[in-house]
């Protein structure tokens, strides 16, 4: 039972995308610092966990957007095709009111639209862009990293030395750009969701607004004028 319970948790969260939590204080205190080594491999760390943190938060939110994408513009399209054939079929058989074809043709520019205000699918390349982004970052990470260790590691075996301050001030650099960078695409992305959001937001406000705006042009509006007087 407590297996079950704990893989039913794990679904939930699986789906459960909420926000990127704040970046966490790393666990590195001064008394850590007198072992240099350990402390830099320990902030190395946790600007990785940091990074991997986001990029799988992207990835669940790229599978709900892909999905909801995928089925919005599947519908739009069987609606639409629905759409045009009644018509046709309509005017063969006689059995269907034509009429029905336009109700599908809204439904389908209905789907196209949810997608659009919404920003599923360009919310959907906006999270694999970042994706792509994050994980190229976190590669060149490690491979400085690496090079990194092979150079400038062992200098920290000599506690109290310049070589071994330079080598942590090194390091530290590397871990710095990294959360720099991380923090950099996500800003990114999070300013096109804005802007993206206050376009669609505006459009609608547009498409809502009417076009008479005072009691004369309501009065116009209903009631065209006679030109014959």
């Amino acid at each position: 039972m407590p297996e079950v319970s704990a893989g039913r948790g794990q679904r939930r969260r699986s789906w459960a995308r909420g926000d990127i939590t704040p970046i966490a204080r790393p666990d590195v205190t001064v008394a850590k610092w007198s072992d240099q080594a350990g402390a830099v491999e320990q902030m190395s760390s946790w600007a990785e966990a940091r990074t991997v943190e986001t990029i799988s938060w992207y990835l669940r939110d790229k599978r709900v957007k892909r999905w909801a994408s995928r089925f919005l513009r599947a519908a739009s399209i069987a609606f639409a095709v629905t759409g045009g054939v009644l018509p046709l079929i309509s005017s063969s058989t006689g059995s269907i009111n034509p009429n029905l074809g336009y109700i599908f043709l809204a439904v389908a520019a209905g789907c196209v639209a949810f997608d659009h205000f919404f920003g599923l699918s360009s919310g959907w390349m906006r999270d694999i862009t970042a994706i792509q982004a994050l994980q190229s970052r976190l590669t060149r990470f490690h491979l400085e990293w690496a090079r990194w260790q092979s150079t400038h590691a062992g200098a920290l075996s000599r506690t109290d030395s310049e070589a071994a301050d330079e080598a942590t001030a090194i390091g530290l650099d590397l871990i710095g750009d990294l959360v720099v960078d991380l923090a950099q695409v996500t800003e990114s992305e999070t300013a096109q969701w804005i802007a993206e959001f206050s376009n669609s937001m505006a459009a609608l406000r547009k498409e809502a607004t009417p076009s008479v705006v005072s009691p004369e042009e309501l009065f116009t509006w209903t009631r065209p004028r006679d030109p014959t007087g």
